[in-house]
């Protein structure tokens, strides 16, 4: 692949992909900052790997994959846990007051969860794939993704924040 094409491959991944990653780092890392330079570094890796994929959900799931894989690395290396007023995160995701309230009430749900938890929850309850698609793209099984939404919901509910419409895993 020639350098013009390597370049536009990239231009369009980030187009394409961008918001989707920066909204699954952000509730992960809770902070713009660090979010911006996973992504950077997200990005960096599938410019400089080029991989090569079978179709373009192929490369929506390994982008995925990598940006969580860094937000870990992040956490692990940083041991950063910033604590952000919500009204920051929301003015950062887009979210404005009154307007969203449905989204505002679960990014309060998902905010305290630990990363593996959280990854589980907004790849099924907040961009909408299957228990079948988050185990491919997260590289595990099945029933590890239904036993993390089923942690998930324990979790909430043992917070006394269960979301009205319900978490429930199909």
């Amino acid at each position: 692949m020639n350098q013009d094409k390597r370049n536009e491959s990239l231009e369009r991944a980030i187009e394409n992909y961008s918001n989707l990653l920066y909204k699954i780092c952000f509730v992960i890392l809770k902070n713009e900052q660090d979010t911006k330079d996973v992504l950077q570094e997200t990005f960096l890796t599938y410019m400089t790997k080029r991989p090569r994929f079978n179709s373009e959900e192929h490369k929506k799931a390994w982008l995925i994959k990598v940006s969580q894989n860094k937000c870990k690395e992040f956490l692990r290396f940083h041991k950063k846990h910033a604590a952000i007023p919500l009204s920051e995160v929301e003015e950062s995701i887009g979210i404005t007051k009154g307007k969203d309230y449905e989204d505002i009430e679960k990014l309060n749900l998902i905010w305290n969860l630990n990363v593996n938890l959280k990854s589980v929850v907004i790849l099924y309850y907040v961009e909408g794939y299957s228990v079948k698609e988050i185990s491919a793209i997260l590289g595990i099984t099945e029933f590890a993704v239904k036993k993390r939404l089923q942690r998930a919901r324990e979790t909430l509910s043992e917070l006394g924040r269960a979301y009205d419409g319900g978490l429930v895993c199909e």
